[in-house]
């Protein structure tokens, strides 16, 4: 049985080691991941870095156990699916930024970071947007949704658009919020056909040209007839 001063301990480490997260998490959704030093958020957190270290070994591992406590990537398998496109798409905008997307968008062109991204891609993001919704095509439908996130959390952060930045919010917020929905709903993949003709999209007939009409030939006048 675990003594009283072994149970502190124990609670101890596990309050330090949330505060490590949390401050690893603010960190790595404001600042590139070549610009997140351990000893920073050693610093941050008032701990020797070789605790950091002995919690969560290298950078790639604490960089990883931060998506996995992200409270997005948390609470994504009990939203309610109605809610999804509403939701990302206020926190697309201000303070209530969604922080989970801040770090993809911020560590994407890090080869490491980039690593531990697509191997969790599926089981972070994907999976838990695919276990909300119901219907057919669920993980396609979930990747869809997130690719359209990244790709415009990227013309954001990255290219500076300006129709998505916070002073466009009100016109831009509707617009996301559609496309997300679009994305989620059931009805959202088109179908092929055998005949190479997509199911829903609209035929386009050709009128044909009619061809055009000759024009009578003229009729030439009798010649007179030359006299001997």
């Amino acid at each position: 049985m675990a003594t009283l001063a072994e149970l502190q301990e124990k609670r101890g480490g596990e309050i330090t080691r949330r505060r490590i997260l949390e401050a690893a998490r603010a960190r790595f959704s404001t600042a590139s991941y070549e610009d997140v030093k351990l000893r920073d958020i050693a610093a941050e957190v008032g701990v020797d870095v070789a605790l950091v270290h002995r919690a969560f070994g290298s950078k790639e591992q604490l960089f990883s156990a931060v998506l996995s406590t992200s409270k997005e990537a948390s609470s994504q398998a009990t939203i309610d699916a109605s809610r999804l496109s509403a939701d990302y798409a206020s926190g697309f905008f201000g303070a209530g930024q969604n922080e989970t997307l801040q770090i993809v968008v911020r560590s994407l062109t890090n080869p490491q970071a980039r690593e531990v991204l697509r191997a969790r891609s599926l089981t972070e993001f994907i999976g838990p947007v695919a276990a909300a919704l119901e219907g057919p095509s669920t993980l396609e439908r979930a990747t869809l949704f997130n690719a359209c996130l990244v790709g415009m959390a990227i013309f954001r952060e990255v290219l500076g658009a300006p129709a998505l930045q916070d002073a466009n919010s009100a016109d831009t917020r509707p617009l996301i919020e559609r496309i997300l929905a679009a994305c989620l709903a059931e009805d959202s993949l088109v179908e092929p056909k055998e005949d190479g003709q997509t199911k829903g999209a609209r035929r386009t007939t050709r009128t044909k040209k009619e061809p055009a009409r000759s024009k009578p030939a003229k009729r030439r006048a009798p010649t007179k007839a030359r006299k001997a």
